[in-house]
């Protein structure tokens, strides 16, 4: 099982207390940039000396999995990230294996960004998508500290995108697949949330 969890502007002891309240012992930091402008504890240094002094590592996934990619085959005629083409790359595939590898070790991991709100974060559409697609039970850590399961948001997310997403044809109900319905709808998410190139 993987968490999630958004640093928000909490303050740093509240956001431990979150932590480990659900026995987290590894913090997998998946910003891109691993700084933040209005909450400078949780900037790479400070945040990652203040987990070690409380017996919780930190790493920086950032190139794995971060939302800023540049690189030209990851990126859509618009500019915009394709988080289809992210999945695919060597960094990427390598980073799950890191963190099945960490898994094997027996620690519990929460992949940590900026936003509080996992449905607005990459850290659903990117990855969590690709996790629970893959054998791992996804769980999102929310700012009052309780736990919503990634099929809560997927739901969210289908009830969100139903104009755009296809629907069975009323005579040939098998022309989609809800999984394939579900898939359309992280396609449009992914799109929303995408970091944008031309227009940073």
């Amino acid at each position: 099982m993987i968490y999630t969890i958004g640093h928000s502007n909490h303050d740093i002891e509240y956001f431990r207390d979150m932590l480990v309240e659900h026995g987290v012992s590894c913090v997998i930091d998946v910003r891109s940039v691993p700084a933040s402008a209005y909450s400078p504890h949780f900037n790479k240094e400070p945040l990652s000396a203040y987990l070690k002094r409380h017996n919780i590592m930190y790493m920086h996934f950032g190139r794995e999995f971060g939302a800023r990619q540049t690189q030209p085959e990851v990126l859509d005629e618009s500019g915009k990230v394709n988080f289809d083409a992210v999945r695919k790359t060597e960094l990427f595939q390598s980073g799950v294996q890191r963190l099945k590898d960490g898994l094997d070790k027996g620690y519990v991991i929460a992949l940590m960004c900026s936003e509080a709100e996992p449905f607005d974060c990459h850290r659903f559409s990117l990855i969590s998508y690709y996790l629970a697609r893959n054998g791992l039970s996804v769980k999102h850590i929310l700012k009052d500290k309780t736990v919503i399961d990634n099929s809560t948001l997927e739901k969210r997310l289908l009830k969100n995108y139903a104009k755009q997403v296809p629907q069975p044809d009323l005579f040939d109900p098998a022309a989609i697949s809800p999984e394939e319905q579900l898939d359309f709808a992280y396609r449009l998410r992914g799109q929303d949330v995408a970091y944008d190139t031309l227009n940073d």
